[in-house]
């Protein structure tokens, strides 16, 4: 079992009617998604990205079912692309400097990694969004998680129904975050090509946190100490 699982089981009684304790797929749904999100937030990587916003395959459901646009994935790409590789060429006589006959390319790499962390911290923060919207709807359709029973009725003259409004948001939030995932993925194929290695993101020693420590920052924040 995770630090997370641990702390929020531990900081959690047996409710009444639950079998010694035992959690159920939803809520243990709920303690991965949190663990995840917990270790993305402080540095997320492009596969944080990918793993939440939708792909091309999704994207094109949604373009095809809602009429919901998400841009050309290969000029979003591409924009990823040349946000690196424009700088890169213009800064380079600039950056790289030189060190016992060699070039250096440290003050380039450092530049370029700040300008891909944004661009994947921007497509993480929709994907993010995305998912949350994505989960709303997914639970106004749940009969059984639903407090509203007429969900499913048709709407005001005949307009959509809440269910069918909070599947509009989510998909629109969803062409958001696929737009931007197209951008932070050009970025990051742009930088491993110009400096031969994979791109991270950094993390000081400070924001180095365990998981025990994210998650009691986390319950320390709730009650206001």
């Amino acid at each position: 079992m995770s630090d997370v699982k641990n702390t929020v089981s531990k900081a959690r009684s047996p409710r009444k009617g639950d079998a010694a304790g035992s959690v159920s797929p939803a809520r243990a749904r709920q303690f991965h998604e949190t663990e995840q999100r917990m270790k993305a937030l402080s540095a997320p990587t492009l596969a944080d990205v990918l793993r939440l916003a939708p792909d091309d395959d999704r994207m094109a459901k949604i373009r095809s079912v809602l009429g919901v646009e998400g841009g050309d994935p290969d000029e979003l790409t591409g924009l990823g692309d040349s946000a690196v590789r424009d700088q890169y060429e213009a800064l380079r006589p600039i950056l790289v400097s030189q060190y016992r006959g060699e070039d250096d390319f440290r003050g380039i790499k450092m530049h370029l990694d700040r300008i891909v962390d944004a661009l994947v911290r921007s497509a993480y923060g929709a994907a993010n969004f995305f998912e949350s919207r994505r989960q709303i709807a997914k639970d106004a359709k749940d009969k059984w998680n639903n407090q509203h029973r007429d969900e499913d009725r048709l709407g005001v003259d005949g307009r959509e129904n809440r269910s069918d409004v909070l599947v509009r948001i989510a998909a629109e939030h969803g062409a958001k975050a696929y737009a931007l995932a197209c951008m932070a993925s050009g970025a990051c194929a742009a930088y491993a090509e110009l400096l031969g290695e994979a791109w991270e993101p950094y993390q000081s020693r400070a924001n180095r946190r365990t998981l025990t420590e994210e998650a009691a920052a986390v319950l320390d924040d709730a009650i206001g100490i």
